[in-house]
């Protein structure tokens, strides 16, 4: 049950957060608190305290996730590098459909079908196209 425990004043559904000289008094900093959107803590800090503190509660924040993270540790397996096959088929028919492309600018160039872009030689129109292709299958 949610009202159990020893933190059963907590509500995670509690968002209002209040901060007086510098304590943090009630609420719950998450990322809807701490986000970019409007009304966020960061968000007031800097309206109502200027660029400079917020600068350093900003940081201040960072250095203490920063401590949690060392102190918590995490790690990954290498199973979570792992894609899975799903993903493998996603990338086989990204780099199918890139080869593709890359042939069919190749023979368009070979039957003089390619028409240079403004400003480019029919070399560099050929070379901005199949880099396009090529950057887009990443």
């Amino acid at each position: 049950e949610e009202d159990d425990g020893p933190y059963k004043w907590i509500s995670p559904g509690d968002t209002k957060v209040m901060v007086e000289h510098g304590e943090l008094v009630m609420g719950i900093l998450c990322k809807k608190t701490l986000g970019t959107s409007a009304g966020s803590l960061l968000h007031i800090c800097m309206l109502e305290l200027g660029h400079e503190v917020c600068g350093r509660f900003y940081g201040n924040i960072q250095t203490v996730i920063n401590n949690w993270l060392l102190l918590e540790g995490h790690s990954i397996g290498i199973g979570d590098t792992i894609a899975d096959p799903d993903t493998y088929k996603e990338i086989q028919r990204a780099i199918k459909k890139a080869k593709e492309d890359v042939i069919e600018v190749i023979q368009k160039a070979h039957n003089m079908e390619l028409e240079p872009t403004p400003g480019n030689t029919l070399r560099q129109t050929f070379e901005n196209q199949v880099n396009r292709i090529l950057n887009d299958a990443r």
